[in-house]
């Protein structure tokens, strides 16, 4: 079986391209804006983590923004290779017109006749891939919060079974309606700040994001060692209190990288900052070792950017890794000098996907 390695990050956050992002994380100097977010309940201004570029629920401006991020990492790759690379996009969107129509059912006195226009996210993917000569095959995963880690698995996947020589995974989400609404009615959405683990934490910001990585067997300073996938949950929304679903996923994406939990240096926490979710991951860190590595939570400097935080968060704690450093909890003082190690990265997702990536850093 060929080794994994993780390269040309791109990514576009609320704090900018990946070396604005990188600074704004390494000074702590954080810029946040805040959305008007309505449901049938209530109506608040809620912080939330917008691009500062506004790309619209618009087919044509998300598939632009999908074909730029696109063509930067095309940029860092060998034409002789583009076709074996194939490509998948992890993402919470949904096709906009069977929303639309769905909406138009519920709230309008007089329904409008429906069109069939769909412009899935897959359909994107076909067109990037043929626009830039890559492999004919594509993937689209919508599994909420680990969306795109799950394209990272399944990139990984490909490239062992000798399908593809390569793998681009692209994670893409922005401002939606109907999502922030249905957080809001949730009562999950934080008026205030993300505060992982604290006792005064309460609920979390959502972000918008843009992010992509290669994976190949071509040797960089990064190796996905291995992970693993499961589905289990208490219920749609949530997981036992114990976080039982959470140790499942942690156990086994380390036994499938060959990796103890000792050998640790940090863990790269999903840290939604909402009361059951954090007490659960807590409960299940507890659970697993007897001394916790260096926690990490990367939401409150980028919001929580559901099926991009997979790209995302990757790409953002690998390159500050790169960077010497671990970027610090909102609780602690400092970050936390590092440029080398085995690292726990989770993603834990509604419906209950939840996703672990075990990743070495600094090696070459």
């Amino acid at each position: 079986m060929p080794n994994i390695y993780l390269s040309n990050f791109e990514l576009l956050s609320s704090q900018g391209d990946l070396s604005d992002t990188l600074k704004a994380i390494k000074n702590n100097d954080i810029t946040i804006s805040k959305k008007h977010i309505v449901t049938d309940i209530q109506s608040v201004d809620a912080p939330y983590f917008l691009l500062k570029d506004e790309i619209k629920e618009d087919k044509d401006e998300i598939y632009q923004a999908l074909e730029n991020i696109t063509s930067k990492i095309i940029s860092g790759l060998e034409a002789k290779d583009l076709p074996s690379t194939a490509l998948i996009i992890g993402t919470a969107l949904a096709d906009m017109y069977i929303i639309e129509s769905i909406a138009d059912s519920v709230y309008e006195n007089e329904k409008k006749p429906y069109k069939s226009e769909k412009t899935s996210i897959d359909t994107y993917a076909k067109k990037l891939s043929k626009k830039f000569g890559l492999n004919d095959f594509t993937m689209t995963i919508n599994t909420a919060c680990t969306s795109s880690a799950n394209g990272i698995l399944e990139g990984s996947n490909l490239i062992k079974a000798g399908i593809v020589d390569s793998v681009i995974v692209l994670g893409i989400e922005i401002y939606s309606p109907m999502m922030s609404s249905g957080f809001s009615a949730m009562n999950l959405l934080s008026l205030n700040k993300q505060r992982p683990f604290e006792d005064s934490r309460d609920g979390l910001v959502l972000g918008e994001a843009l992010a992509g990585i290669v994976l190949s067997k071509e040797k960089s300073k990064h190796e996905l060692l291995g992970g693993y996938s499961n589905c289990n949950a208490s219920s749609i929304t949530g997981v036992s209190e114990s976080g039982e679903e959470y140790i499942e996923v942690m156990k086994k994406a380390l036994i499938n990288s060959q990796t103890c939990a000792k050998s640790l240096s940090a863990i790269k926490t999903h840290a939604t900052s909402t009361h059951a979710s954090d007490l659960s991951e807590m409960n299940a860190m507890d659970d697993m070792f007897e001394k916790k590595p260096t926690l990490c939570a990367l939401k409150p400097y980028v919001g929580h950017t559901i099926g991009a935080c997979g790209t995302l968060e990757l790409a953002i704690f690998l390159s500050c890794i790169d960077d010497g450093f671990i970027p610090k909890l909102p609780s602690k003082r400092k970050n936390t000098q590092c440029e080398n190690g085995i690292f726990l990265l989770n993603y834990f997702g509604f419906g209950g996907n939840n996703t672990s990536l075990i990743v070495q850093s600094g090696q070459s």
